[in-house]
């Protein structure tokens, strides 16, 4: 039974992270003479590599009977059954247990001399005599001795025949093809492949390929072969707008932080010609919105709101939202106007529902877009439930914004700011049953306290735009049940508004 070794490896990506679930394929080719007689030996083997990426094969050691000389050929292959290496005439010269990169010191051009037999050898010496020292184990008869006589040219001592070279296909000079002739120009080993043009063996790929906003693909530019070996030219657009600057150039990775239509196109070139591969697609769709029902919501107005009396002198806005109550015009003064953007104060009458009586709310929070225009006469009620006091409201105190809210005491939330002629988003929440107060800022932060006793949340009055000078495009109240959740979160109904 012939000799055989066991092989081992790590199979990895580009980015060196190792790959489970791929596949080693091992491929035995060659022939050996026994006896006088020829015989041709082949074997395929394979394996699955581990959870880390590890693989081991038992394969048969070369270098059986006089001559031998067959090879193996190990391929490697991702989880996608892409091809990830390919190992090619490796030479197995003992059949103690060695790793993937040991067989690469020992394959291809290093294949004879790995060989005891046959193998010629070529000695550099300072002279011949010292060669000649040498114990006869070490000399071997077709040895080729290079005197290095430094001021004489060097010499070649040994016959140097077409024969010693039976079986080596090329020689290479640094990485390109060379010949090699003897003294009277006769090639010893063939000339220069002739060029061919590229030829695309691996279609380039985007993976995954079921990526999406938020992870990371690596980029597969895929394989061509030619003569000279082909240089790969390629570009990574998104939506027709080139974004390879973003690609790791080491790893070919990069992280996809927006939606598009993303493209990978290589070109494969060489001195005979260029051809192009099919381009890599991958479509990344944008994140879903949530989508807040605002009917839910205890009241809800916005520019779309029915509304009483003429768009220049309102008399009462319809609330959108199921809490039962609408808004009727309180106060005198200047006029209250339904515009396209939304409901517009000019510090004068405001709007108003009286004499509520929401019952078992353990949370409730106000959200409001709006924009001022200066201060007005007053503090401003922007947004109000329970305003008298400031048991749960948002308000304008010359120029500064305020979350304001009664725990038994007074509190008050500095919101930042105010640029008048600008349009802003704010609002404030109250969760009883977590104990916790939470305000979002002009800054777009939300501030977080622990109140010190409960806050007051049983509204009797809902009052917009006292004392404001300005036009409120959107706002919202929400409650929620002792033992409930609310209809959206705050968060939601924060993106909601910041977007539209």
């Amino acid at each position: 039974m012939p000799n055989k070794a066991t092989v081992r490896g790590v199979l990895m990506d580009a980015t060196l992270a190792p790959i489970a679930g791929g596949k080693i394929i091992a491929t035995l080719q060659g022939a050996d003479i026994f006896d006088g007689g020829l015989r041709v030996v082949t074997q395929k083997v394979g394996a699955t590599t581990d959870a880390q990426g590890a693989w081991s094969l038992e394969l048969i050691v070369n270098g059986e009977g006089e001559s031998a000389g067959t090879t193996w050929t190990i391929e490697g292959y991702n989880q996608y059954v892409a091809k990830v290496f390919e190992a090619k005439s490796l030479f197995l010269v003992s059949a103690l247990d060695t790793t993937l990169g040991d067989l690469e010191r020992t394959s291809a051009q290093n294949l004879r001399s790995a060989r005891e037999g046959g193998a010629a050898r070529l000695i550099v010496a300072a002279d011949y005599d010292r060669y000649l020292a040498l114990p006869e184990g070490q000399r071997r008869a077709n040895d080729l001795v290079v005197v290095n006589g430094r001021e004489e040219p060097p010499a070649t001592y040994g016959s140097v025949e077409k024969c010693l070279f039976d079986g080596v296909g090329q020689i290479y000079h640094g990485d390109e093809p060379a010949i090699l002739m003897d003294a009277s120009g006769v090639v010893l080993i063939g000339g220069l492949p002739a060029d061919e043009v590229p030829a695309i063996t691996r279609q380039p790929e985007i993976l995954p390929e079921n990526a999406g906003l938020g992870d990371s693909i690596t980029l597969d530019l895929g394989c061509a072969e030619g003569v000279p070996t082909p240089v790969a030219e390629w570009t990574l657009t998104l939506d027709d707008d080139p974004v390879r600057d973003r690609v790791d150039p080491e790893a070919l990775s990069m992280e996809l932080s927006e939606p598009g239509e993303y493209a990978l196109a290589v070109n494969w070139s060489n001195a005979s010609g260029t051809v192009v591969a099919n381009p890599a697609l991958l479509t990344v769709a944008a994140a879903s919105v949530p989508t807040v029902d605002y009917t839910q919501a205890a009241g809800y107005i916005h520019a779309g709101s029915a509304y009483s009396g003429a768009d220049t002198d309102v008399a009462g806005v319809n609330n959108d939202g199921s809490g039962g109550w609408n808004l009727t015009v309180a106060g005198t003064g200047n006029a209250i106007a339904m515009t396209s953007t939304g409901i517009r104060f000019n510090d004068g009458r405001f709007l108003q529902a009286s004499a509520l009586a929401p019952s078992d709310i353990d949370g409730a929070f106000i959200v409001l877009r709006m924009m001022m225009d200066r201060y007005g006469s007053g503090v401003a009620q922007l947004f109000a439930a329970n305003p008298s006091g400031g048991k749960l409201a948002i308000h304008d105190n010359k120029g500064t914004l305020q979350a304001r809210y009664d725990d038994g005491a007074s509190r008050s939330i500095s919101l930042g700011n105010v640029t008048y002629g600008q349009e802003f988003v704010v609002g404030l929440e109250i969760d009883n049953a977590l104990q916790r107060v939470r305000a979002y800022t002009l800054s777009g932060s939300i501030v977080t306290e622990t109140p010190l006793g409960t806050p007051w949340l049983n509204y009797v009055t809902v009052r917009a735009g006292q004392f404001v000078h300005g036009t409120i495009s959107r706002a919202a109240l929400f409650t929620k049940p002792v033992g409930g959740s609310f209809a959206a979160s705050f968060e939601q109904v924060i993106e909601d508004f910041v977007r539209v």
